[in-house]
């Protein structure tokens, strides 16, 4: 099965595949095995991502509501709803910070 695979990720352009049904099947598992685990381990860390309130993120920006509001809608800055709350990764709050040197303190 894993020659199949290496065939799809060299990019050859034109490739004709004949296999059993029985091999299609197991390919097929595979395939949705590796994304439940991909996505399996996306979830996790998530779960383990600190999340900062609307209220820090101003702060660490020196900037208002109607700022972050356009930044999302520029994805500039993803906030995440939770409920009701709005909240921000701490990555996506980093990678807005950029090339600023600004310490987000843990809480």
């Amino acid at each position: 099965m894993q020659d199949l695979l290496d065939i799809l990720n060299e990019g050859r352009a034109h490739v004709k595949v004949e296999m059993s049904a029985e091999d299609l099947k197991a390919f097929s598992e595979d395939l949705i095995r590796r994304a439940k685990d991909e996505l399996g381990s996306m979830v996790e860390a998530a779960k383990k991502e600190r999340m900062l309130t609307k209220t820090e993120v101003k702060e660490l920006f020196g900037v208002c509501d109607a700022t972050l509001w356009h930044w999302a809608n520029k994805g500039i800055l993803k906030p995440v709803k939770t409920g009701n709350k709005i909240m921000y990764p701490e990555y996506e709050v980093r990678k807005a910070l950029g090339q600023r040197n600004i310490n987000i303190q843990a809480p």
